[in-house]
C-alpha cells in the first residue's frame, strides 16, 4: 500500500509524466482524429518526417524539466481554465460539423491549453506543444502557390540553358519530351521539413529575434531553390539522356541529395548565430548570479483540482464519445455502389440507395454518411462528382441543386447535385458547410448526397433541363 502511494506521489511531483499523461489522454479521447492524421500525415509522403515529431516534442518537454522552466501551477487558474474550455467547445463544434482543418487547429490547441491549466507558463513551455502543428495536414493549402511559383522559377532558369523550352499550365515541353510540374514538385515537403528543422534549432540555440528570423529565411529560401534546382536539372538531365535516365522515375531522391548539403550549410550558419543552449546542464543554464539557488531542489505538485477539471472537460469534448454514441447503420442499409458501372466516385459513405427511371434512363444515387467517420462526408476533397470519362462543359445552380451538362465520346447528359443535412438542401458545397457548423452545435452530423445522372435525347439537353 506504502509503495502504491509512493508511486503516486513520485507521478505528481514529475512534470515530465504529467505531459505524458496529457498527451495520452488527448490521444484515447480523440481517436477518430488521429485516424484522420494517420491517413493524411503520417501515411502521406509529404509529411513523411511525422513519425519523429512527437517524439521530438516529449525530448523538448525532457529538456524544460532539467532546465527547470516544467513547474507545476500551484493553484487553479481561471483564465486558463476558460481559454481551455473555449479550446474544447470549439474541437466539439468542429469534429461535429467534420471541418478538417477545424478540428486539426483545435486538438492543437486542446493540447497547448491542457498544458497551460496544469503548467506555470513562461516562453519556453509553449514551444514544444505547437511544435506538433508539423503533423498536422494544415500546409496543403500553400501548394498550389508554391507550385505556381515553381513554374515561374524553373521557367526563368530554362531562359539561360539554350534549351527550347515552351511551357504551358504546368506542362514543361522541351525536344525530349514533356515534363509536368505537378504538386509533389511545389517544394512543400522541402519547406515543411525545413521549416520543423530550423524552429527547433532556434528554440534550441538561438535567443536573438533578429538572428532567428534571419535563420528562418534562409531555412525557407534554401529549401524552395533546392526544389527549383532539382526541377531544372532533371528536365537537363532529361534532354540530354533522351529521358532515359533512372532518375526520371526517382524524382524524390534526388531532390534529398540536394537538400541534405543544404541543411549542412545551414546548421553551419547556425552555429555562428547561437548564443544559448538549452540541452546544456541546468548550472550551465543559469546566469552566475543565481547560480547559488538551485531550482531542482524547489518541490512541484500536480494541482489537482485543476487536473480533475482537465479530465472531465477532455471527456466531454472527446470525439471518441461523441461517435460511440452514432448509431450504427443496420446490416440491411450497408450497401455499397461497387456494382454501378455510372457513379461519381465518393468515399468513406455509410451507404448508398439508388433509383432508377426507365422511361428517361435517369439514375439517381443517394449517398448516406452517419458522421462515425470524420472523413465520411461530401465534402471529402477527393470526392469527384463527375464520372470517370465524363467532363463538365456548363454548369448552373437552380434552387438547391446544381446543375451540369456533362460529355463524353458524343453523348451529353444532365447531371443534378444537392447536399442535405437535417431535412435542408444546398446546391453550394459553401453553403452546406455553414449549415454542418450550425447544426453541429444540436449534435446533428449525418449528411447526404443526393446525385442524379440523365442522358440526354438532344445534344443541348433542352428537354432534360425542363423536366428538371
Amino acid at each position: 500500500m506504502n509503495k502504491n502511494i509512493e508511486i503516486v506521489n513520485i507521478f505528481f511531483k514529475t512534470p515530465l509524466l504529467g505531459i505524458l499523461l496529457i498527451f495520452f489522454t488527448i490521444a484515447l479521447l480523440n481517436i477518430p482524429i488521429l485516424v484522420t492524421l494517420w491517413r493524411h500525415s503520417f501515411d502521406d509522403g509529404t509529411y513523411s518526417h511525422a513519425y519523429l515529431i512527437p517524439i521530438i516534442s516529449l525530448y523538448l518537454f525532457y529538456i524544460l524539466q532539467k532546465a527547470g522552466k516544467l513547474t507545476f501551477r500551484e493553484k487553479l487558474s481561471i483564465p486558463a481554465t476558460v481559454i481551455f474550455t473555449f479550446s474544447c467547445l470549439t474541437l466539439f463544434i468542429m469534429s461535429n460539423a467534420q471541418i478538417s482543418l477545424g478540428y486539426w487547429c483545435s486538438l492543437l490547441a486542446v493540447l497547448v491549453t491542457s498544458i497551460n491549466m496544469l503548467y506555470k507558463l513562461n516562453g519556453y513551455i509553449v514551444f514544444p506543444s505547437v511544435f506538433l502543428i508539423f503533423i498536422m495536414p494544415v500546409w496543403g493549402m500553400m501548394n498550389n502557390i508554391l507550385q505556381t511559383i515553381s513554374v515561374s522559377v524553373v521557367t526563368y532558369f530554362m531562359s539561360f540553358t539554350g534549351v527550347p523550352t515552351y511551357v504551358d499550365g504546368n506542362f514543361v515541353t522541351i525536344p525530349a519530351g514533356v515534363f509536368e510540374i505537378a504538386d509533389g514538385c511545389s517544394g512543400l515537403r522541402y519547406m515543411i521539413v525545413s521549416l520543423a528543422i530550423s524552429s527547433l534549432f532556434s528554440f534550441l540555440y538561438i535567443n536573438n529575434i533578429k538572428k532567428a528570423l534571419g535563420f528562418f529565411v534562409l531555412a525557407i529560401f534554401g529549401a524552395l531553390l533546392t526544389n527549383w534546382i532539382r526541377i531544372t536539372a532533371l528536365i537537363l538531365i532529361g534532354e540530354y539522356t533522351n529521358m532515359e535516365s533512372s532518375l526520371m522515375e526517382d524524382h524524390n531522391t534526388f531532390g534529398w541529395y540536394l537538400f541534405i548539403p543544404f541543411m549542412f550549410i545551414l546548421f553551419w550558419w547556425g552555429n555562428k548565430n547561437a548564443d544559448i543552449d538549452l540541452t546544456a546542464t541546468q548550472s550551465d543554464c543559469i546566469p552566475k548570479s543565481t547560480k547559488q539557488f538551485n531550482t531542482s531542489q524547489v518541490e512541484s505538485h500536480t494541482n489537482k483540482p485543476a487536473l480533475a477539471v482537465l479530465l472531465v472537460i477532455l471527456a466531454l469534448s472527446s470525439t471518441t464519445f461523441s461517435t460511440m454514441l452514432i448509431p450504427a447503420p443496420t446490416a440491411s442499409n450497408l450497401t455499397s455502389d461497387a456494382a454501378f458501372e455510372l457513379k461519381p466516385e465518393i468515399h468513406f459513405y455509410t451507404f448508398v440507395t439508388k433509383t432508377s427511371v426507365s422511361k428517361d434512363k435517369a439514375i439517381e444515387l443517394t449517398y448516406f454518411f452517419s458522421g462515425k467517420k470524420l472523413d465520411g462526408k461530401p465534402s471529402y476533397y477527393e470526392n469527384d462528382l463527375i464520372p470517370s470519362g465524363w467532363q463538365s462543359i456548363e454548369q448552373d445552380v437552380r434552387k438547391n441543386q446544381k446543375i451540369y451538362i456533362v460529355f463524353k465520346a458524343g453523348k451529353t447528359a444532365v447531371m443534378a447535385t444537392s447536399y442535405e443535412i437535417n431535412k435542408q438542401l444546398f446546391a453550394s458545397l459553401r453553403a452546406f458547410k455553414i449549415a454542418r457548423l450550425t447544426m453541429a452545435v444540436k449534435n446533428i452530423n449525418q449528411t447526404k448526397l443526393h446525385w442524379k445522372f440523365i442522358p440526354c435525347q438532344q445534344r443541348h439537353c433542352k428537354a432534360e433541363l425542363q423536366s428538371l
